[in-house]
């Protein structure tokens, strides 16, 4: 038998031995990581997402039609549903911001009507705390929006007194704005009636639960190392020295150490998993709402996810060698894995989608490990097949080993 397999079948052999360790670390990091996932879902899409939306109005003495503007606007469906509209002073409406009893507060400009009517548009200056909460950052949507349809209507009303003018007919200008306002004060304040319905999910084609769940996963995956750390520490010199003299370079030493820890998370993981399974369908036989839809359509079994399941558990085990070959010590290799992990999961979108996270973060996301690994289990899940999720973890697996084998050929040259 060729002296690598030798080596491979002992690294094997020394891996499951940490398995007790491995098995009591999993137990804890599985209450660990469910609760992450429920209390996770529950505070994306659990009860009311934001509150009622408290603003305060500032109107100009004796303007009625200020008065009734304001009053028509907050009688819009996507208006009162969540704003209400407190008439009060102005240094009364600033206090409230400062007590945080108010969201917003609107000045509202003396000839406010008589201004959009003549063109001149004087501004309603909105003002927001400094460190705006979701409630202040909506209604600045709002207002935004009702200023963008303002703007539209007059364009449109702008346009027709060019072409009425150009056309000799400026006699018709008042009919023709009379008749363009009802137009588009009936397409403006009914705007639902131009809208279509459709459920739009943070987390793209599964349920809340199912992504936190393999969020979840993945976070439990990279971390299970942890209480198996001394396995993964690199080679005493003197060792190393013998396997050198053995013909066993740093690539087949890293391979070894990978395909161990990666056998590790595979078993733990069919572990898991059949508890799960077993959990579920005892759910389903007791009548529980959902869980035998849960069954027929994420635990879908079969021959055919088998590669796709051992791809992601060796890619997550590269990875983590790599970590604690970088690390080189059993301390540094815990801290180093621990706040690698926590970092890049949270910016692949693990703790909170990527849509939710800033421009910048939402464009590295999908590149990021946890990403690659998180897409992987979906596709595991679901039963479909993507080329283009294959292919990441092909190249996570790649990577992570071969920059792993590299730090270890580095540690060779500097111990020696």
């Amino acid at each position: 038998m060729p002296i690598c397999l030798v080596f491979w079948k002992l690294e094997l052999k020394r891996a499951f031995r940490r398995f007790p360790q491995m098995l009591a670390g999993a137990t804890a990091l599985l209450f660990l990581a469910g609760a992450v996932a429920l209390l996770a879902g529950r505070a994306l899409y659990g009860g009311t997402a934001a509150g009622r939306i408290a603003v305060g109005v500032v109107l100009p003495e004796e303007d009625a039609l200020a008065r009734q503007m304001v009053s028509m606007v907050s009688s819009l469906d996507s208006v009162k549903s969540m704003c209400d509209f407190q008439y009060m002073e102005r240094e009364e409406g600033i206090k409230g911001l400062q007590d945080g009893r108010l969201s917003a507060v609107m000045d509202v400009p003396e000839g406010l009507i008589q201004g959009i009517m003549n063109g001149t548009n004087p501004s309603v200056r909105v003002l927001m705390p400094e460190d705006a909460w979701l409630e202040s950052r909506i209604f600045k949507e709002l207002t935004q929006a009702g200023a963008s349809i303002l703007g539209a209507s007059q364009a449109g009303i702008y346009g027709g007194n060019e072409m009425y003018l150009s056309s000799d007919r400026a006699a018709n200008i008042p009919e023709l704005e009379k008749e363009l306002n009802q137009i588009f004060l009936s397409y403006s304040l009914p705007r639902e009636d131009y809208f279509q319905y459709r459920q739009v999910s943070a987390t793209k084609d599964v349920p809340v639960m199912v992504f936190y769940g393999i969020s979840a996963y993945v976070l439990f995956l990279l971390l299970l190392a942890i209480p198996v750390s001394g396995y993964l520490m690199p080679f005493k010199p003197v060792m190393r020295q013998k396997l050198d003299l053995a013909g066993i370079g740093s690539v087949s030493r890293v391979l070894g150490r990978v395909a161990g820890l990666g056998s590790l998370f595979v078993f733990i993981s069919l572990v898991m998993g059949l508890v799960l399974r077993g959990a579920f369908i005892m759910a389903a036989r007791s009548g529980v709402s959902g869980a035998e839809e849960f069954l027929e359509e994420y635990f879908l079994g079969g021959i055919a996810v088998l590669p796709v399941f051992l791809l992601v558990c060796l890619s997550a085990a590269a990875l983590v060698v790599l970590v604690y070959q970088a690390a080189g010590t059993l301390l540094g290799g815990i801290m180093l894995l621990f706040l690698t992990v926590t970092i890049e999961h949270f910016l692949a979108g693990g703790f909170l989608p990527s849509v939710f996270l800033p421009g910048v973060f939402a464009k590295i996301a999908p590149v990021m490990p946890s990403a690659i690994l998180m897409d992987g289990v979906k596709m595991l899940l679901t039963g479909g097949w993507d080329g283009l999720v294959t292919g990441r973890l092909f190249l996570l697996f790649f990577g992570g080993f071969f920059l792993a084998a590299i730090a270890e050929g580095r540690e060779r040259g500097r111990r020696i």
